[in-house]
Formats: structure tokens, C-alpha cells, sequence
């Protein structure tokens, strides 16, 4: 794994640190111009935090089905 694939890792990280690392990234996200690159790339990681959480949710989801 290279270092900007670690950043989008968040498999690695439990329920409460993906929502507070979701929360950091969102403030952020509206600190920054929207056109500038880095706002580019943290909307990126923003993106692949919410699939993270929505696959925690799909998963839960089955287990109570």
C-alpha cells in the first residue's frame, strides 16, 4: 500500500474514529477554496469515508435482518 492509499484506509479505523475523521475532514473541506487541488483531494477522502460508512451500515443492516 502507498502513502495516499493509507489516507483512504478507513477500514482500519473503529466506528468512532471514522466519524470524528469524517467530521475533521468536513471542517476542513469548508475552510478551503472549493477549486483549489487540496479541496480536490480531501473531497476525495471525504467520498471514501462515506463508502466506509456505508458499507458498516449495509453490513449491519444484514446481521439484524
Amino acid at each position: 500500500m502507498n502513502p495516499g492509499e493509507e489516507l483512504h484506509d478507513f477500514t482500519r479505523l473503529d466506528d468512532t474514529a471514522l466519524l470524528s475523521t469524517r467530521e475533521q475532514i468536513c471542517a476542513e473541506l469548508q475552510r478551503l477554496s472549493p477549486h483549489s487541488t487540496a479541496h480536490a483531494a480531501l473531497a476525495a477522502r471525504y467520498d471514501a469515508n462515506l463508502d466506509e460508512l456505508v458499507e458498516r451500515a449495509r453490513n449491519a443492516w444484514a446481521c439484524t435482518s
